[in-house]
């Protein structure tokens, strides 16, 4: 019976490990299709700009001829009209006088005569458009934007919530853009397509990193951000933060090495962290956690934190939504709450001194980064430490944000300042 257990525990196990995957590859797929359909779109575009700019020239050709034609008649008639004033009024008398006059009458005619045979022949002028209807024609016989299909993945690639992952070694890459002395990356995340998104605080702006993190672009802000997680659709959500301490949540759509803005929220408080789960975003401030629905200005306060000051929060939440999690620099602490803002429990280690970092991977396992260079792994539920990854002043102190990456196995700490992030390589 034991063994019987012991197997079927095993295969619940590897199911939810399944389950994991299918919710992560999933997300990566509708990544690529929605970027396919931005790129189709784009297409489009690009035909259409290009059809519509050869139209105006056209029209515009086409205008300046007629505007010449009428030019060209209305002097000829200019010239016909006193011809014939001259005639009435009698002012060629004489022989002399009369022949010039009928050479200049000749002349007349014979111009007059010519624009009539070279204007006269097209009476109506008008633009057509004849479409190229094998474009539709062949969008018609598809049914999708691709194929899809399932294949085994190995399970070892994404391992349960709890597993204790040991460091097998530490590298550094650049993260300034151009010629940035120096950079603050205050938070980060990891997108569909791999790539990795940088929060900028010294220099107001984001940073794309391809997966193997070499830069791809940089893309100036103008206000401080403060806090960046993806929403989905391609779409991450940045907290921007002026003087007077209120906060936008901007959207920014992110393709190719491009950002483009969509919505935007204004909210009437600070905020210093947040994390997104489905259709909800949890804001926190520097003693609120609050509630929102994703682009909507209007939410709710889920928690209150007691005896609160100004120093690094942050906020993180479980895969299936169900904890949120939130780390303060002032007491050393990770709390645990439920959906509805409940107190679950308080966790606190004599290594987790200043935690100034939070993440949750998309697999469960949480991380918290501390100001003095630690890094921990605590449980699932955030009831223990499960490991320290790594030591104080191993990798560097000044630890601002952390990011698990499912696809590479790699850990990305992000520092308050210098040049470089770091990358910790997980087993």
């Amino acid at each position: 019976m034991n063994e019987l257990r012991n197997a079927l525990n095993k295969l619940s196990d590897i199911r939810q490990k399944q389950l994991l995957n299918l919710e992560i590859s999933g997300e990566n797929v509708l990544g690529q299709i929605q970027t396919m359909r931005r790129d189709v779109n784009k297409a489009f575009d690009d035909l259409e700009a290009h059809t519509v700019a050869e139209l105006d020239k056209m029209k515009s050709s086409q205008e300046k001829q007629v505007q010449t034609d009428v030019g060209i008649i209305r002097d000829t008639m200019g010239h016909v009209q006193k011809m014939l004033d001259d005639l009435n009024e009698g002012k060629h008398k004489g022989e002399s006088s009369a022949f010039i006059s009928f050479k200049k009458c000749e002349e007349i005619l014979t111009q007059g005569q010519s624009t009539l045979r070279a204007m006269g022949v097209t009476t109506e002028v008008q633009l057509a458009f004849q479409p190229y209807t094998g474009i539709l024609d062949y969008l018609s016989t598809l049914t999708k934007l691709g194929e899809l299909s399932c294949t085994g993945v190995s399970l070892t690639s994404l391992p349960g919530p709890d597993h204790i992952f040991v460091k097998e070694n530490e590298t550094h890459y650049n993260a300034c853009h151009g010629n940035e002395y120096t950079c603050s990356i205050c938070d980060m995340c990891v997108l569909p397509t791999e790539q990795t998104l940088l929060a900028d605080c010294d220099n107001k702006s984001l940073q794309l990193l391809y997966n193997k993190l070499t830069m791809i672009s940089s893309h100036y802000l103008g206000k401080l951000p403060s806090s960046i997680c993806y929403v989905g659709n391609s779409e991450v959500a940045v907290a921007l933060d002026d003087e007077n301490n209120k906060c936008t949540i901007q959207y920014i759509c992110v393709t190719d090495g491009g950002f483009e803005y969509t919505e935007a929220c204004q909210l009437d408080h600070y905020c210093g962290s947040m994390a997104c789960h489905g259709d909800r975003l949890f804001v926190l401030s520097s003693d609120t956690l609050y509630l929102y629905p994703t682009r909507k200005p209007e939410g709710r306060v889920l928690h209150k934190l007691k005896n609160s000051d100004n120093y690094t929060k942050r906020c993180a939440v479980s895969p299936d939504g169900t904890r949120i999690f939130i780390s303060r620099f002032d007491n050393n602490t990770l709390t645990t709450l439920n959906s509805d803002g409940t107190v679950l429990h308080t966790f606190t280690d004599p290594e987790m001194r200043a935690p100034s970092a939070l993440h949750v991977s998309p697999a469960g396992h949480v991380f918290v980064g501390c100001m003095y260079g630690t890094v921990l792994q605590v449980s699932s539920d955030g009831t223990r430490k499960l490991t320290t990854i790594a030591g104080s002043g191993e990798t560097r102190w000044d630890i601002m944000s952390l990011c698990y990456n499912t696809n590479t196995g790699d850990l990305v700490v992000g520092f308050h300042s210098g040049k470089t992030i770091a990358v910790i390589k997980l087993k």
